[in-house]
């Protein structure tokens, strides 16, 4: 994948079962997507502030594994299509070993920030993800 982000995982993340709770592997992605942008150069504030906010509108986790209290994970992730308005994204979660725990999907839509009706994903993001996946 494009890009890859280490996320340490906190005892808060992990559940009673000792675990990661199934939930935060989404968190995981959301922190990775905002490291993402800041590696394309196009930080989400800076999207915002040209007029172009995003609000997921799908999200889904398959598990494949799980991870414990300290693991240092990495998420891989890459936008795997834009369309007008929306763009994906796909994300693997690897535990310290390489195996793939998590694969997750999100969709974003791009808004409007001052009247949050739908917007064109801003060219500025889809140039720096072409240039990237060159």
């Amino acid at each position: 994948m494009a890009f890859e982000h280490p996320i340490s995982v906190r005892f808060a993340d992990t559940d009673m079962q000792g675990h990661v709770f199934f939930a935060n592997y989404l968190t995981f992605c959301d922190e990775a997507m905002t490291a993402y942008l800041r590696h394309l150069g196009v930080p989400w504030q800076t999207l915002v502030e040209g007029g172009a906010d995003m609000f997921y509108v799908k999200a889904t986790c398959e598990y494949r594994g799980s991870a414990t209290f300290e693991d240092a994970l990495r998420v891989e992730t890459a936008i795997t299509r834009i369309g007008e308005t929306s763009f994906t994204t796909r994300f693997s979660v690897r535990d310290p070993s390489g195996q793939v725990i998590a694969e997750a999907e999100t969709v974003s839509v791009c808004v409007d920030p001052e009247t949050r009706s739908k917007t064109r994903v801003p060219d500025r993001l889809r140039d720096a993800v072409a240039a990237h996946s060159a």
